[in-house]
């Protein structure tokens, strides 16, 4: 019985060392052992099992434009099933649709598919004939010389809306569930004219453009533009040490008001009356002066405190002043793998 995808628990997650273990030979005795097991009598009929019978019955692509050449995996007479390489003129679906469905030039195009509809809700067979699908496709990876990408896809222009067009471009659209990119060393996503000798252009020949980079979710017009991290910790930094010279100024304010308390506390006068009078410190003067002190020393030695705690909080998240990184993954501030330019 064929496996079906949609059953509860999802595929068998079987552990094969060899198919991850490229540079080892012991992979040919896995294939040798799955050779013996096809020509084995025990094997079941129509499984499936080691990619050996194609059970599934998949929709059909068509109809097929008269200049289209198809490469499928499944190919029975003109019926073309599975996944799948066209080579066209630019077009999203139906063969009316794009620049070559309007019978334009220039406007070379390349889809590539893996799984026809395989996002509608109920499942298609051959019965179905169906071409592009921009919505219900598994995955895709699609090409044009000329058309307008970002409207096949349905994402809109993104942010603000009327800034960048699609329109009559040259473009690639990526689409499936799980889209994954890895580079081993570097992965690098960039935008703008290459620095080869000449002047580069679009496809429509224009040399002017304002290249952006956007990471935000479909139907969002309010996309920000991003923080650059070693700007950005060159303010935190400015701005920290103000605080601390605020902090720093009114300790001495302080310092400076209990110098003045005791003073006044001490502070002696001569008087006149009968004779010449020699007047007291205030009783009340020195009872304040005395409570301001323990006070003082108290949130002295509370304000040195928290400057530490501050200073250590700072390089976690910041770093040192040549940028080496203290604190833990949750602490810090700038990432050691993503970078972002102007």
């Amino acid at each position: 019985m064929a496996f079906n995808p949609l059953q509860k628990g999802g595929p068998k997650k079987v552990k094969l060392v060899g198919a991850y273990t490229a540079l080892k030979d012991d992979r040919r005795l896995i294939e040798e052992c799955i050779d013996r097991e096809i020509n084995s009598p025990f094997m079941p009929q129509k499984s499936g099992v080691f990619l050996t019978e194609d059970c599934e019955d998949l929709p059909v692509f068509g109809p097929k434009g008269a200049i289209e050449r198809v490469l499928s995996r499944v190919e029975e007479g003109s019926k073309n099933q599975g996944g799948r390489i066209v080579f066209t003129k630019d077009n999203y679906g139906s063969r009316a649709t794009g620049v070559g469905g309007q019978g334009g030039t220039m406007c070379e195009a390349i889809d590539i598919v893996a799984g026809a509809l395989s996002c509608e809700a109920r499942i298609k067979t051959s019965s179905t004939e169906t071409r592009a699908n921009f919505i219900s496709d598994g995955a895709r990876i699609y090409l044009t010389e000329r058309g307008d990408i970002q409207h096949y896809f349905a994402v809109g222009d993104g942010s603000p809306a009327t800034s960048i067009t699609s329109t009559m471009k040259s473009g690639i659209g990526i689409k499936a569930d799980h889209t994954l990119i890895i580079g081993r060393e570097r992965v690098r996503i960039l935008v703008g004219f290459s620095k080869a000798e000449g002047v580069e252009r679009l496809v429509n020949y224009n040399k002017n453009i304002t290249p952006r980079i956007e990471i935000a979710q479909i139907g969002d017009d309010s996309a920000q533009p991003a923080v650059l991290g070693d700007n950005l910790v060159k303010y935190l930094r400015s701005l920290n040490e103000e605080i601390q010279t605020l902090r720093n100024r009114v300790m001495d304010v302080e310092f400076n008001l209990v110098k003045y308390k005791t003073a006044m506390a001490l502070h002696t006068h001569t008087g006149f009356g009968l004779g010449v009078v020699q007047t007291i410190p205030s009783v009340n003067a020195a009872t304040q002066a005395a409570k301001s002190i323990p006070a003082f020393l108290e949130t002295n030695v509370d304000s040195i405190i928290k400057t530490y705690q501050q200073h250590m909080k700072t390089f976690k998240a910041l770093g040192t002043e040549n940028g080496v990184l203290q604190g833990s993954k949750t602490e810090r501030l700038l990432s050691s793998t993503v970078y972002i330019g102007m």
